[in-house]
């Protein structure tokens, strides 16, 4: 009997068709097929994907959000104090060698020139607060050491509220690769002054946004930008330290440079300047950190231009032992070391200004 009961009530239920509108129109329908829960004809936003399409079709498919490109170089690259070439240099054998430089009181920013002969450039910077706490990490591999050297200004607590800081730069493994390192730590007029030129690069450029877990970026460089330069700071997105891997590519994924950064954010504004001879080069950008601690912003503008660029400094030595006899001799300005004016007398062995 409940069976019989079951079936005379689906009988009696009312029609599909009952529930149809009254006046159905013959627009046409935006509606989407869809089976999820049992559930039919989900609609979308018409305005909002009328927009997007729009949007979609007046894009070049094959044009990038940002370029590095310019009309003129950098007024930085016509000071000779900044980013010089020509600091006195140090080689540092392959093997895990390694060279130390403690700051000296007072210090709070300290520029450095790392190259080769023509080999490649495999090299690790260091700076430690103490001795465990490790304040600034930089692992550089290039393919041509002369070609593309690396050059960088790093800003750092002063050592007279942070306590002493050291400098440590090594090699990798192997052997057949040494280095040639020069390192100026900068005077505090000197500091002040960078400082006033990084801000207005800053605030002048356009700044990428990178918020973390493995976000890439790519930024394709212009062909007549000899070299390029680097500013990174989080002081507006979290005041946290960063680390990414930086890529410069020649070509279809060659990659010709590659450095892995770590750094403080907020109260470690990084500069750096990479060199980008010849065409077709893009600078891929990966951040390393997690997707809620390393947010950070930076900016990528050229440097030098081929037919804009300054002269090249003529007339000094590549490698001199890292000594220089006088203050300002080599013309990057007032130093404080660990090649500036001092008493003792040079060996020739490269051992002043070592721990």
């Amino acid at each position: 009997m409940k069976l019989v009961g079951t079936i005379t009530a689906l009988f009696l239920l009312p029609s599909v068709l009952a529930f149809a509108p009254a006046n159905p129109t013959s627009r046409h329908s935006t509606a989407v097929s869809s089976t999820r829960d049992g559930y039919k004809d989900q609609f979308k936003n018409r305005e909002r994907d009328q927009a997007n399409y729009q949007v979609a079709q007046n894009t070049p498919k094959n044009q990038f959000p940002y370029v590095a490109t310019a009309s003129e170089s950098c007024e930085l690259s016509y000071d000779p104090s900044a980013f010089p070439k020509n600091l006195p240099l140090q080689q540092i054998q392959g093997g895990n060698s390694r060279l130390t430089w403690k700051m000296p009181q007072g210090a709070d920013r300290l520029q450095m020139l790392i190259q080769t002969n023509g080999r490649p450039l495999k090299a690790r910077v260091e700076l430690w607060l103490g001795p465990i706490r490790r304040v600034h990490f930089m692992d550089i591999s290039c393919m041509n050491g002369a070609e593309t050297p690396f050059r960088a200004c790093l800003k750092f607590k002063n050592t007279d509220s942070a306590g002493p800081q050291t400098l440590e730069i090594s090699t990798s493994e192997d052997s057949a690769f040494p280095a040639l390192v020069g390192v100026d730590v900068m005077t505090n007029d000197r500091s002040k002054e960078r400082q006033e030129a990084f801000d207005k690069i800053w605030k002048a450029s356009t700044k990428l946004y990178s918020q973390g877990d493995k976000t890439v970026r790519s930024i394709p460089i212009a062909d007549h930008c000899k070299s390029v330069q680097l500013l990174v700071w989080s002081k507006d997105v979290g005041k946290k330290s960063f680390k990414v891997n930086v890529e410069l590519l020649q070509g279809p994924n060659c990659k010709r440079q590659y450095y892995e950064l770590q750094c403080g954010g907020g109260t470690q504004p990084y500069h750096a300047i990479f060199e980008t001879p010849g065409n077709g080069w893009t600078m891929r950008w990966t951040n390393t950190k997690t997707l809620h601690d390393g947010s950070h912003e930076f900016v990528v503008v050229p440097y030098e231009l081929e037919n804009d660029a300054p002269p090249e400094a003529m007339g000094t030595p590549m490698y001199s032992g890292g000594y220089s006899e006088k203050n300002n001799e080599f013309g990057y300005g007032e130093t404080l070391g660990p090649h500036g004016a001092r008493s003792a007398p040079f060996t020739g062995n490269g051992q002043v200004g070592r721990l």
